[in-house]
């Protein structure tokens, strides 16, 4: 699936990953952990780095993929989860039809992006139960992060973001993001030495998710004048001060 990668780009990315589990406790003996695979670079390279972390953590756990496809068009999953069946995965995989869902579901000008996000949680929640995986990890990276940030703040008037661990609404599924802190820029740079296609169009970068790319266009601006702007605001996320927002269930005024 992926040819050797570059020493320094290999320790690069997996020690984000480790520090991310670490830190999170994501990864853990005797895990059952489902990969939500897209088809795109990002899932394709996280079951890349889920296996070299399993190759030298010193307790076991499984690597299971499932595949939604959301048909989208000139998607070579088949010929990918072939590949990772071969490889020894345990691989599964169910359609569905989000356009036409969306098309019946989704008012003329209302963003399609909360509904689409709701019917894959379930179906992913739904898979991995069925196949005693109680983790999901989801290929989710640094600016991923950022951008549902800018998201939630712009468009929902929230202070939200992704999680590197969550605990489903059933109660049972753990929804992981191994690789969060991991800038876009280094798995763009490690597709080069992917030895198999994988699609460059998804449901959502086919303009379903307008303030997506919105967000990735100011964040580009702004990286004009402060290259460091993504660090910043992944650092933010972790440096939550409540006393100095106005939520008042976190926050408490003094005085």
């Amino acid at each position: 699936m992926i040819a050797h990668l570059p020493v320094p780009l290999e320790k690069k990315l997996t020690r984000a990953v480790s520090q991310c589990s670490i830190a999170w406790k994501l990864i853990e003996e005797g895990d059952r952990i489902m990969v939500g695979f897209s088809g795109g670079k990002d899932s394709l390279l996280l079951i890349h780095l889920l296996s070299a972390i399993q190759r030298i953590v010193p307790f076991s756990f499984k690597i299971g993929v499932f595949h939604l496809n959301q048909s989208a068009p000139e998607f070579p999953a088949k010929e990918v989860l072939e590949r990772l069946r071969a490889e020894g995965y345990e691989v599964w995989s169910e359609d569905l039809n989000t356009e036409e869902i969306l098309s019946q579901k989704v008012k003329p000008g209302e963003s399609p992006c909360g509904l689409c996000s709701r019917l894959r949680r379930g179906i992913l929640y739904t898979q991995a139960t069925l196949h005693g995986y109680h983790k999901i990890a989801l290929g989710h990276h640094r600016d991923d992060a950022i951008e549902t940030l800018l998201m939630n703040m712009f468009f929902n008037g929230q202070l939200k973001s992704m999680p590197a661990r969550l605990l489903a609404d059933n109660g049972t599924n753990v929804v992981i993001r191994p690789m969060l802190y991991i800038p876009e820029a280094l798995l763009i740079e490690a597709t080069q030495y992917l030895d198999i296609p994988v699609t460059h169009q998804t449901f959502c970068t086919r303009g379903a998710c307008g303030q997506r790319y919105e967000m990735k266009q100011l964040l580009s601006q702004i990286e004009k004048r402060n290259p460091n702007a993504k660090g910043s605001l992944l650092r933010a996320l972790h440096h939550v001060v409540p006393s100095h927002l106005l939520d008042p269930t976190v926050g408490k005024v003094e005085g």
